[in-house]
Formats: structure tokens, sequence, C-alpha cells
């Protein structure tokens, strides 16, 4: 048997989600370097946890790892010099030298994470309405720079994927005329109008090159709360995306439309009622899906349930190894991608309008010399994922294992490369070997450490 190269990288933990990393760059052990590399041989005994990978297996199809651009994030690369920002945004895309992102969140409109005064495309004086969309307008994406970094993005990385969220429709369309709390109004015209400005919206960004892969309708429907908002019924969500899919099959627009981007505890009781009915379940191409009530095993039910949906984890961010963990339980649940929540704060905690305050972000800026940034541990574990995993890899069978010994999951790229990504949660080096297609490779995982293995399939 010939032997075969496995590629080896680590990256660590340190102090996860402590608010210190605010105000100070720290010295990470492991940050993504390559590691000697191994080498296969036949598959033989040993006193190590075995971890059995299967690439015959498949699960589901890979569309990418990323985080997001919001305004806040915007507004403190705005603050560097060009040089500055061009070394971050290559840093966040580069699959070689960086984090390897693939797949970017953006908002429609504004959200809770902006430097900038609350806006929608169509914001208007009480008493006015606007059904027609005659002035609705992405001129605010534009001159707070959201759209000129995501081009700035495009350019470094053409074939980098974007998906879009709203977080509150215009205050006019609202019961509480607000873009905080409220619902949208009762009435087909509301729901054809909000409709016509997501439809719009694509086109708009469409216009300036950037095309949106897919959009949520609703960010987070069923919270109301003292920022942009809005409760949001899942039968008032299937009669807006039964009109949205109309506006975009009649305007040849292929973005698709992914249903919920809420918590897991609530994913069955909202999708139920749009995914059952017959022009619900056209109009949606997916679920989406944010980690902060529930678990991701109800991600696996659902698929089961609706195997011609797609799976995402749209939001959160999540800190150290078992962070590194439960990304892994979000792919051997059937999510396609994961995108973490808020790439860059400052030194100060700013600028946001969250009504808490937030934990550490993956990019720090110094807020007073912006020329100086750092990244948290969490920046290189996310990328122990996203700069090895391909678009169009599927996820394929290993052992899960246990948060006691490592734990794992496993990719075939369309290069023919496997990876395993292999998670040590433990405060001890975890002996392992990998078993794959009568060859195998052993391995001494650091403790609380991430390890990505990259092999070729034959």
């Amino acid at each position: 048997m010939t032997a075969t190269k496995v590629e080896v990288w680590w990256s660590s933990e340190l102090e996860p989600r402590d608010r210190s990393w605010f105000y100070e760059s720290k010295e990470i052990e492991y940050k993504g370097e390559a590691r000697p590399p191994l080498w296969t041989h036949a598959p033989r005994p040993e006193n190590r946890t075995t971890i059995t990978v299967f690439p015959e297996m498949k699960y589901q199809e890979m569309l990418g790892v990323g985080s997001s651009m919001e305004e806040s994030t915007v507004y403190n690369l705005a603050r560097m010099s060009p040089v500055k920002q061009e070394e971050v945004i290559s840093f966040l895309l580069d699959p070689v030298n960086g984090a390897g992102f693939s797949f970017i969140r953006l908002t429609l409109g504004t959200s809770d994470f902006t430097a900038q005064a609350f806006y929608s495309y169509n914001d208007l004086e009480d008493g006015e309405t606007d059904f027609a969309m005659e002035r609705f307008s992405i001129r605010k994406d534009i001159e707070f720079g959201i759209i000129p970094i995501v081009q700035r993005m495009l350019t470094v990385k053409p074939d980098l994927k974007f998906f879009a969220s709203s977080w509150s429709p215009p205050a006019w369309m609202k019961t509480s005329g607000s873009l905080w709390r409220g619902e949208l109004k009762e009435g087909k015209a509301y729901i054809d109008a909000l409709a016509l400005y997501y439809r719009k919206a694509i086109q708009a960004y469409k216009e300036q090159g950037i095309e949106l892969y897919a959009i949520t309708v609703q960010n987070e429907p069923l919270l109301e709360i003292d920022y942009p908002s809005c409760y949001m019924s899942p039968e008032q969500q299937r009669e807006l995306i039964i009109a949205l899919r109309k506006e975009l099959d009649a305007h040849q627009l292929d973005t698709k439309i992914w249903i919920f981007d809420h918590n897991f505890q609530d994913a069955w009781m909202y999708a139920c009622p749009i995914l059952n009915d017959k022009e619900g379940r056209y109009a949606s191409d997916g679920i989406a899906f944010h980690d902060y009530e529930g678990e991701p095993s109800v991600m696996t039910e659902l698929k089961a349930a609706y195997p011609d949906q797609t799976i995402h984890m749209t939001e959160r961010s999540i800190w150290g190894v078992a962070a590194a963990d439960r990304i892994a339980q979000y792919f051997r649940n059937w999510a396609s991608s994961y995108n973490a929540w808020v790439t860059m704060l400052d030194s100060r905690i700013g600028k946001h309008q969250w009504v808490g305050i937030p934990d550490p972000t993956l990019l720090v800026l110094h807020a007073d010399r912006p020329d100086e940034y750092w990244m948290t541990p969490e920046t290189y574990m996310t990328a122990q994922f996203a700069r090895y995993i391909q678009r169009g890899a599927w996820r394929i069978e290993s052992n899960y294992g246990s948060p006691d010994t490592v734990t794992n999951v496993a990719f075939l790229n369309p290069d023919g490369h496997v990876i395993v990504v292999v998670i040590n949660q433990t405060l001890e080096e975890q002996p392992i070997r990998v078993v794959c297609e009568g060859r195998q490779f052993e391995a001494n995982v650091p403790a609380k450490s991430v390890a990505t293995y990259r092999f070729s399939q034959r």
C-alpha cells in the first residue's frame, strides 16, 4: 500500500468568551498554522480513540462558512486606512493564509448592530404610504459603505456568496408605526408591498454587482424588542413568501427564500404551517436557524419531514472548543452553511445598538488607533472549518465520538480530498487514529484545541 500524505492544522482555545479580549490582544498557542504532515498506512489495532470515516456515505452538500458584514463591522472597517482594510478583507477571505470565509450575511436595511440611525429602504413621514415602492432606495447602504465594502470583497474573492436578512419592514407598514416592535399590518396590500420591497432590494443589489444567493424575510420573527424587529406569525410569513416567490419568478430572479430564521426551540411550530401548505412549500427553498434556545437535533427532524428543504445555521457566535464542537453538531444535523454574527467591534465594544453588552467578536479594532486590530481564538477555530471545506463538498459519515475524548465531523471535497475536523475539549492531549477506506493514520490532538486533517480520498 502506498502511503498518503495527511496535512494537519491546529487552533487552540484561550479564555473563551472573556470580555477582556475587547481590551487587549493575547498570545494564542496555535493559530491555524500547518503542523508536520502525517502519513497513512494499513490499518492496525491501536490503543487510541478511533474515528472511522466512510466517504461513500454522503449527507448534505455544503454551501459555505463565514460571518456577517452588518453595518457595525463595516463602520469599524471604514475607520481603518485603505491598506489595513484590504489586509482585513484579504485575511477573512483567503483560503490559504486567512480564515477562508466563503459565505457572508448581509442585512436588508438596518439591524441592531449599526453605528447609524435605524433605517429601511423606504422611510416616509407619518401618515404617508408608498405601496408601489416609488421611493424605494438602497442609497444609505452605499453612503454607509456597505455596498463598497462588499464590492471590494468580490474583487478579492469573485465566487463569494451572500445571503441577506431583514430586521424590520418600513415603519409605515407596521402596527407600531416604528422599526421597533410591532407586526406587519394585515391585508394583501401590505403583503404584496413587502414582497415588492424585497424583490426591489434583490434587484438593487444585483445592479451593484452583488447577487444575493438567498434571503430570509424576517430575522427572528417571534421577537419584538426595542430595536428593529417585527413579530410575524408563520401564517403571515407563508403569505409573504408566496407573494415574494411570484415576484421573483415574474422577474427571473433565482434568489432562494429561507423561512423561519429563529431558534431551534420554536422551529417545528413555525415551519409546519408554512411547509404543510402546497404553495408555501413551493415558495420555500430552505429553513434558517439561530442557536439561542433548543438543540440542533431539530434540524435533522425537520430535514426528515421536509427533505426538499435545505438547512442553514444563519446566526450564532460562540466561543472556545465547545463552540467548535457545536459547529460540528450543526453540520452533523444537516446544516449546509454556518454564519457567525458580527465580525468586528472596537475595543470600547462599539458601535452597536443591541440591548445588551456583546461578547467578543472575531476581530477587535483598537478604538484609539484604528489601524491596529487583533483576532480572538474563535477566528482561527472557525477557520478550521471554513478554510478547508470547499463549496460543493459533502458531509460524510464518521462516528461522532465523545466530549470526554474527541468529537469530529468529516467532509469529502469536490477535489477528492477528505477533511476531518477533530475537537478536543479536554485538558489533556488526546491520542487518536483515523481509519478510512483501508488506510489509517495516528495523531495527537493538543488539549483544548481543534485539528483539521486533509488527505486524498484514494
